[in-house]
């Protein structure tokens, strides 16, 4: 997958943005962080939308930083792949975009 672009979830008029996190849980009251469409494409070239709150970082992982999911939330949640621990010792979620399409 490659990303092509990411604006505000209000600029989106295309199809619906697909929710990844939705499964996760609860997400944060409307306006607390700015809502996104990360726009990607699939090996076909098919633009595919992802809503996105909060921070976004797009880049290589190191895969040392990796933590799998217990198998018991991996298959409650397919849509999140692993954590990723940052430098800083933040957590986010690595996503799996073919798991929502």
């Amino acid at each position: 997958m490659q990303v092509l672009r990411i604006i505000p979830a209000s600029e989106w008029v295309a199809t619906p943005a697909i929710d990844v996190l939705a499964s996760v849980g609860p997400l944060p009251e409307p306006g607390l962080h700015g809502r996104r469409v990360v726009v990607v494409s699939d090996a076909n070239n098919r633009e595919i939308p992802l809503l996105a709150m909060g921070a976004i970082d797009i880049g290589d992982v190191d895969p040392s930083t990796i933590l799998p999911l217990p198998d018991t939330l991996a298959a409650q949640v397919p849509a999140v792949l692993a954590i990723v621990v940052a430098q800083d010792a933040s957590l986010s979620l690595l996503l799996n975009p073919y798991a929502v399409m």
